[in-house]
């Protein structure tokens, strides 16, 4: 109230040598005194509104203790080693249904089709900023629980120091499922090539490196390869056939050698070109010796716009002392997959697969020493089990080829989570699979499966 009576005497004091020299008449210096009450309340309205305004100090001094809160928690994530750390996984539940066993398998069919239900990622970028990862990922319930614990380290910003333990980099599928198709396999199963005609996994040291702009990646490393798969003996047992009825007998040994107990050592390497915004196209390769002999070459491709999808892989390869009789093991392989996505969350899938294995009885990197079961191995020439072979050795002659049709479809029931299902039909072009008796063999075996994946 004190500061409106000065402001008034202010302004009165002020304007009366104006209101003496200029007024003429009593009306006169009424005007002007009501002009100056106009431009006074207006003065009076602008203190009023600096007066309610609010104290903006408590706000700031909140503002700065969330900034420390921050700080602090950030402090003790990277103490305690969590900075740039990321989790993230996969969890499937699958049925799945063949002719040839009757059995109901409610494993998973991710990864190395161990029998794993999960897979745990853990990714770290590095606390200084230079960018150094490492990948530790984890399959519950499978026989090899770590499936890649590897790391990346940056020499500059077009090579990186690679190495550790990491899943083969050969064909166009992925390792795993994934609720995202574009990170992860679409279909329940893998390909004939990705099964049977592959490595498994490296362990050693190589580079990446970062060509064209970005458009070409390069990888190669130097390493073991399936560790697991060298022998510690020195001879290789192939099976052996009775000359008068041609059926399988206890498998002798072969006047073949492993050239060493060492562990296999390799090279392999990957490069990929990005063509354009849908179009990309893969080379890579695997030679390795030592213990295992073996050379494996393989191209793939895809190409992805609006709702269709495809791919295609093509591999050749050899191994030593590999095949059923115990001679080179030699094996082409082709597989084509086609994707249609009918509607945003539903998509048709379909895939063919072929390998030609005919040399020496017939093998593969995957398959070798006569078949697994599989549709492959020495070629089977009737139900009852009789082969072709040698009249004078006993041994295979002809190796059997495998054909594989695959139908689907790929739900996403959420962001997170999709349902699949799958028809497979497995032909050989001999009676390679074991019937369900035991005792007959047929040439095709039916697979149905169904599968639920959620990705987090």
């Amino acid at each position: 109230m004190t500061f409106q009576k000065n402001l008034w005497v202010l302004a009165l004091s002020g304007a009366m040598p104006l209101v003496s020299a200029h007024a003429q008449s009593t009306a006169d210096l009424k005007k002007e005194i009501d002009a100056l009450k106009a431009q006074l309340q207006i003065l009076q309205q602008k203190v009023e509104a600096v007066a309610a305004q609010p104290d903006v100090t408590p706000l700031t001094q909140q503002v700065n203790r969330l900034e420390q809160r921050l700080d602090i928690a950030g402090d003790e994530a990277e103490k305690s080693g969590f900075k740039g750390m990321k989790i993230n996984g996969t969890i499937e539940t699958a049925l799945k249904y063949n002719n040839i066993d009757k059995s109901n398998d409610f494993s998973a069919s991710a990864g190395n089709n161990g029998g794993e239900y999960g897979m745990l990622q853990i990714t770290k970028e590095s606390q200084d900023g230079e960018g150094i990862d490492w990948t530790l990922r984890l399959l519950p319930g499978a026989s090899s629980l770590v499936h890649e614990a590897s790391m990346s380290v940056p020499l500059d910003k077009e090579n990186r120091l690679i190495g550790g333990f990491m899943p083969d980099f050969q064909g166009y599928e992925f390792a795993f499922a994934n609720s995202n198709s574009t990170l992860g396999n679409q279909f329940i199963t893998h390909n004939a090539l990705y099964d049977l005609a592959g490595a498994t996994a490296y362990t050693g040291l190589g580079m990446s490196h970062t060509l064209g702009g970005g458009a070409v990646a390069l990888k190669w490393l130097v390493g073991n390869v399936d560790t697991a798969s060298d022998s510690t003996g020195t001879t290789f047992s192939a099976p052996s056939y009775d000359v008068t009825t041609g059926l399988k007998t206890d498998p002798v040994p072969s006047a073949s050698a492993l050239g060493s107990t060492a562990k296999s050592v390799a090279l392999a390497y990957r490069a990929d070109w990005t063509i354009n915004d849908t179009s990309t196209i893969g080379l890579s390769g695997l030679h390795g010796a030592m213990n295992r002999s073996f050379n494996i070459l393989t191209v793939d491709g895809g190409y992805i716009r609006g709702d269709w999808q495809f791919n295609g892989q093509l591999t050749a390869g050899q191994m030593e002392r590999a095949a059923a009789n115990g001679g080179t093991a030699r094996w082409t392989g082709l597989s084509a997959f086609m994707a249609y996505k009918i509607v945003p969350r539903l998509q048709l899938l379909a895939r063919a697969d072929f390998i030609d294995n005919r040399d020496n009885g017939g093998g593969t990197y995957a398959d070798n020493g006569g078949g697994s079961g599989n549709g492959l191995g020495p070629e089977g020439l009737d139900a009852t089990g009789s082969f072709a072979y040698d009249e004078t050795t006993g041994v295979a002659t002809r190796g059997a080829n495998l054909l594989r049709y695959s139908l689907g479809t790929n739900y996403q029931v959420n962001s997170n989570t999709q349902w699949k299902t799958e028809y497979r039909l497995d032909q050989s072009t001999g009676y390679n699979f074991l019937g369900s008796d035991g005792v007959t063999y047929q040439k095709d075996k039916t697979t149905v499966s169904t599968s639920v994946v959620l990705s987090f």
